[in-house]
């Protein structure tokens, strides 16, 4: 039986696409207010709506400010309010500091006030508890029913650097550079640390926003918005949990407006999530989901706070190499091999270099030099040298882009060095690795003419050139889509096998003739069957049907059936096991058994998985998973990231398998979770490919 109806997927997209528009010009409001009420603001130096207040005035803000507080006439040379209702003037953002027990009286007042858009900096919400949670949630209802939208609780605020605004609303007291880079950041404490390292670090940014426990406004929300904004290129994100990872990569995979998308996603290990959920009341997702889901829809993963920004970096201000060949240049031998050996983990290649480029260069070099890929000038390396092998580099059409290694001698100050490789003038790009004397670092800042970003480790460069080039070589794809369609199923739990049959005959999914018989049936007239068949002993409790010996393969008469029901009985009755009946099949012989497989993972949704099957899938643990929206590309990769896809192509004088006719069968299983979303899991294990390399299902359990 079937119902045509859209699925929850689709519904929460349409929702999506309509409501797009208005949240963006309410989000603008956030980033670009014309006039900006701290409620909670303090003449008391060091509290946070004291810090806030002075952040606003030191950085320049070129709008108005109404900061309110019952007690105070003025504060920090602004006139101050006694209520929120005394301020006859607009209102386009409120920025509430005030004690945990004022927030909802503050909230009414500013909402009576028509102002949509509110940061809400105070803590002691959902990462408290139940309490907290709910009034959080009562707040937040509140909040949207007057047509508004929040930001927090237990956040830090927010910083836009654009001339025509120039906020900084943090209790950080750091002037940020200008940039075209946004962030996000789930936890307030990341965020200032940011903030505290920017003399250090030079990191610059357009927009930045703290959203503490995204009780309403989450990532979603800001990576649609600056995905519309041209000021903003790259999209960086420190994220703890997704509030709807599968409308988090829909949302990348539909804009029109492609920018990098760089994540940090924190809690990879267990306790990490542990840490997270504590931290900020999330639940975390499955790590493993994450890489993948990122790595099919071009979402680039930062492994921590270096590489997040330092790639970001990379976008903002070097040019796209044509691939992936690069020339190491050096002055010192350690450095250089960490830099080479970082190269193909990052599925980077060091050059082989042109016998011209190479005469080029000894010319150039020291006879004690090398002129082989890296290239070393040893220590006394000038920066005219430098420059001029960098160069020569640079002509080379084998050569993608150059990594400059420059470690400070004492004969060979840096500045000049540095100064020098930034002034070539090149398509290729140039990354710079300097380990200097401390005091290099602030003569740069100040006396640089270009300020080219530069990079402490010899790591880092690869990780950048690969993240740039993991981009750009992205190509997006036709996607599967949920159809409006939906089974309707009798019961919760496995389904019967009688609904798998209408199930796998729909999808056009091999499932093998199977012949369910209930315990109370099983009467021992079998000499019409066709034999060798399979016996199997059927429990909703038992997963794995060897660990209880309820298979049994090529049974080839009636007594030997028999017998097998009989052993398989007994066995479920010593285990304390309910057997429910059995399941008779025809024997096939297996030459490769596989496994597919689906689950709803809690924020990305549907989930394929593709790969090695049989009793022993856990422990060879040889799969691979994807998002059930998958692509042509997704198909081929979900079986050649395993060591079994490689096999089936034909190994050892052996014959490949129908390789279209599996990504067929792995195709209709992910329309199956994205059709049906009462579907919470499946398992085809195994799908058993035979010596004439045909497919049957032999196993299959689908949880509803």
């Amino acid at each position: 039986m079937q119902n045509k109806k859209y699925s929850v997927e689709l519904l929460q997209l349409n929702y999506f696409h309509q409501t797009k528009r208005s949240m963006n010009k309410i989000l603008n409001h956030f980033f670009y207010p014309a006039s900006i009420c701290v409620a909670g603001a303090s003449g008391k130096e060091k509290s946070i709506g004291y810090e806030i207040l002075k952040s606003i005035k030191n950085y320049g803000y070129t709008g108005k400010i109404y900061p309110v507080n019952p007690k105070a006439e003025s504060i920090l040379g602004f006139t101050c309010y006694k209520t929120i209702e005394e301020i006859n003037e607009e209102i386009s953002l409120g920025i509430i500091v005030v004690p945990k027990h004022s927030v909802e009286k503050t909230i009414d007042s500013l909402l009576k006030k028509n102002v949509k858009a509110i940061i809400l900096i105070t803590a002691g919400f959902k990462e408290t508890g139940r309490d907290g949670e709910q009034l959080e949630k009562f707040l937040v209802q509140k909040v949207k029913n007057a047509g508004g939208r929040i930001v927090g609780p237990n956040c830090m605020g927010v910083i836009n650097t654009f001339k025509e605004t120039k906020l900084n609303a943090t209790f950080v007291a750091e002037k940020p550079a200008t940039g075209t880079t946004a962030f996000l950041s789930q936890s307030g404490a990341i965020a200032a640390a940011i903030l505290n390292s920017l003399r250090e670090t030079d990191i610059r940014f357009g927009h930045f926003i703290s959203v503490g426990n995204k009780a309403d406004v989450s990532e979603n929300d800001f990576l649609n918005y600056w995905f519309s904004k041209q000021e903003i290129q790259t999209l960086t994100f420190y994220l703890e949990s997704f509030v709807d990872g599968q409308k988090f990569i829909r949302t990348v995979h539909e804009s029109k407006n492609r920018k990098p998308v760089i994540v940090l996603k924190a809690g990879r290990t267990e306790s990490g999530k542990k840490a997270a959920a504590s931290h900020t009341g999330a639940m975390g997702t499955s790590d493993r989901v994450v890489e993948a889901v990122f790595n099919q829809f071009g979402i680039i993963r930062a492994e921590n706070l270096n590489d997040l920004f330092n790639t970001s970096k990379g976008f903002e201000n070097f040019p796209v190499p044509a691939a992936n060949n690069i020339a190491v240049v050096t002055n010192a031998g350690g450095p250089a091999i960490l830099t080479v050996d970082s190269l193909e983990p990052n599925n980077l290649r060091l050059a082989t270099l042109s016998e011209n480029t190479k005469s080029k260069i000894r010319k150039i070099i020291r006879p004690e030099g090398s002129a082989n890929n890296p290239v070393d000038l040893l220590p006394g390396g000038s920066a005219e040298e430098y420059k001029k092998v960098i160069e020569i580099l640079l002509e080379d059409k084998l050569v993608d882009a150059v990594i400059s290694i420059f470690v400070e001698p004492v004969m060979m100050p840096a500045f000049e060095v540095i100064e020098t490789i930034n002034s070539i003038k090149n398509s290729k790009p140039v990354f710079q690795v300097v380990m200097p004397l401390p005091e290099f670092w602030n003569e740069y800042r100040i006396n640089s003419k270009r300020f080219v970003p530069l990079f402490r480790n010899p790591e880092d460069p690869a990780k950048v050139i690969s993240n740039i080039l993991f981009f750009h070589n992205y190509k997006p794809q036709k996607r599967l889509e949920p159809k409006n369609i939906a089974f309707v199923f009798q019961s919760d739990g496995f389904l019967q096998q009688n609904e798998l049959n209408k199930l796998c005959s729909y999808y056009n999914l091999p499932l093998i003739n199977s012949s369910f018989i209930p315990i109370e049936k099983f009467d021992g007239n079998f000499n019409s069957l066709n034999y060798p068949v399979v016996l199997k002993g059927i429990s909703p409790n038992v997963i794995h049907k060897s660990e209880f010996k309820a298979v049994k393969l090529d049974i080839k008469g009636k007594d030997e059936l028999i017998s097998a029901a009989s052993e398989m009985k007994l066995e479920f009755l010593k285990n304390n096991m309910i057997l429910n009946g059995y399941l008779i099949q025809p024997y096939v012989k297996a030459k490769h058994e596989l496994l597919i497989g689906g689950f709803r993972d809690s924020s990305f949704g549907p989930v394929i998985m593709f790969g090695l099957g049989g009793k022993y899938v856990e422990f060879f643990e040889d799969t691979s998973i994807k998002s059930a929206y998958l692509s042509d590309d997704d198909l081929d990769s979900i079986i050649n990231e395993t060591k079994i896809g490689k096999i089936l192509k034909g190994v050892r004088a052996e014959a490949p398998v129908n390789e279209r006719e599996l990504k067929e069968i792995i195709k209709s299983s992910a329309r199956l979770m994205l059709d049906n979303p009462s579907i919470k899991e499946f398992d085809f294990n195994p799908l058993v490919v035979t010596e004439n390399n045909r497919f049957f299902i032999v196993d299959a359990r689908v949880r509803v």
